[in-house]
């Protein structure tokens, strides 16, 4: 005996239903990035490459440094001259940022990261 195929509208729901699925569990793992520890957020504006002044505070790029966007891919170093953006990034011993994830300002207002010190207005601020 034969099985019988199955009606073309279920099969349709169905696959709708699993890609619906599949795109909510997508959208909401952008939502959770986790950043790793010691991570620090604040304001960028990035200046001619290796330089970057991070709330106020002047910082080197580091030699091999990644900058992420909000989608987490690469940005190229030329891309970054007078950008400003909200980030996330970590420093290395020697004080050079190493990693940057560029972050939406919706996201930001979410994050569980601390803010980098400041040095922005007539007194030194956090």
């Amino acid at each position: 005996m034969k099985p019988q195929p199955l009606p073309r509208r279920r099969v349709l729901r169905t696959v709708r239903w699993l890609a619906a699925l599949a795109l909510g569990g997508m959208a909401a793992a952008q939502a959770q990035t986790v950043y790793p520890s010691g991570s620090q957020q604040g304001m960028a504006a990035f200046g001619a490459f290796s330089q970057v002044s991070i709330n106020c505070r002047d910082y080197t790029l580091g030699p091999g440094v990644r900058v992420l966007d909000a989608q987490h891919r690469l940005v190229p170093s030329n891309q970054l001259d007078g950008r400003q953006s909200l980030v996330v990034f970590q420093t290395d011993a020697m004080g050079n940022v190493f990693r940057i994830w560029l972050v939406k300002p919706e996201a930001a207002a979410q994050l569980q990261v601390p803010k980098a010190p400041g040095q922005c207005g007539l007194f030194f601020s956090n």
